[in-house]
């Protein structure tokens, strides 16, 4: 729950945000989700656009105008990253996408917050392209390190170590390493 707590943080101290939604099948992540104010949804274990999709109706329903869609997995996300992607969307009908480092997508904002259908899923990041465009609209792209830095795999905790000074998921590696280095059951 380190890298959830890290991309809650980031949302949080974002002016731009009003409110955040967490999706989940697990009722101690949804526990956890609301000790950051957030709001949420139990998706029952439905496929992961189909819970998306569940978020945005519950959004709109409280008067969201826009969404941002973000995963749980990127713990160098920062405030600032929110921000901007936020402000790179100028008109009233706009999407960013923020690709993965494999061509996955990991942000995604959408004004209003139906504007397309979802593609999440492998290498959804041409395929939001190619959603966006479908809706008429130009997508705009938000390339940052700290974004497209998400842990899929054991290997990529690494990414964390430098630019992950602060972060939850970092102090958690550095304690998971201190008690492996000295022999320590987890």
């Amino acid at each position: 729950m380190n890298m959830l707590a890290d991309v809650l943080n980031a949302v949080h101290k974002a002016h731009s945000v009003e409110g955040s939604i967490v999706v989940s099948p697990d009722e101690e992540v949804l526990e956890f989700a609301r000790t950051f104010d957030a709001t949420g949804i139990t998706d029952h274990g439905a496929k992961l656009n189909d819970s998306l999709e569940l978020a945005i109706k519950h959004a709109m329903a409280k008067g969201a105008t826009s969404i941002l869609i973000l995963p749980s997995d990127i713990p160098l996300l920062t405030s600032a990253d929110v921000e901007n992607i936020i402000s790179i969307a100028s008109s009233p009908r706009a999407v960013v996408i923020a690709p993965s480092k494999n061509n996955g997508t990991n942000a995604l904002f959408l004004r209003p917050a139906d504007v397309m259908n979802l593609r999440f899923g492998g290498e959804s990041f041409p395929a939001h392209l190619a959603e966006a465009r479908a809706a008429g609209i130009r997508p705009q792209v938000y390339r940052s390190t700290t974004v497209a830095t998400d842990i899929d795999e054991i290997e990529d905790m690494v990414s964390v170590d430098l630019p992950g000074l602060g972060t939850k998921t970092q102090e958690f590696m550095i304690s998971f390493r201190s008690q492996a280095q000295s022999g320590t059951n987890l």
